[in-house]
């Protein structure tokens, strides 16, 4: 008995990709942050949450503080300091974030609000202060 074989020749196989690029990743929300604060006090908070970066860094802060708009974003200070105390904040974040608020909002704020701070947020305030004040000669750190 013979045995028949028959070859059976596939089709080219054609692959169709529709090329769509991806969406563009928005710019982190801190260079977003700093590209709308053109004010010298908007700027001048802004600098600090961005220095200090933690605090910027935490979802409910940014919920509350972030604010989408048709050009991109802003800070809405207001919004900021009206849910301050929703945000479960140790006295060092919290007395930070007041400071902030008194510097964008031109409040006043009493001055051993710095007190609990620690080293690292009192130089990034008095960074922000030497800026307000419009000196930039003045060295803020450690000394070697």
């Amino acid at each position: 008995m013979t045995q028949l074989t028959a070859t059976v020749k596939a089709p080219p196989m054609t692959v169709h990709h529709d090329h769509i690029p991806p969406a563009p990743r928005p710019a982190p929300v801190e260079e977003r942050l700093r590209a709308w604060a053109t004010e010298d006090l908007d700027r001048i908070a802004v600098a600090m949450l961005i220095q200090e970066h933690a605090l910027l860094a935490r979802p409910a802060v940014r919920r509350v503080l972030v604010a989408q708009t048709d050009d991109g974003v802003r800070a809405d200070w207001t919004h900021l300091s009206l849910r301050l105390l929703d945000l479960e904040l140790d006295d060092a974040e919290y007395a930070f974030l007041e400071v902030v608020l008194a510097v964008a909002l031109g409040r006043q704020v009493l001055l051993d609000r710095v007190l609990p701070l620690g080293e690292r947020r009192l130089a990034v305030v008095l960074r922000a202060l030497a800026a307000w004040a419009g000196v930039d000669t003045i060295a803020v750190g450690t000394r070697s």
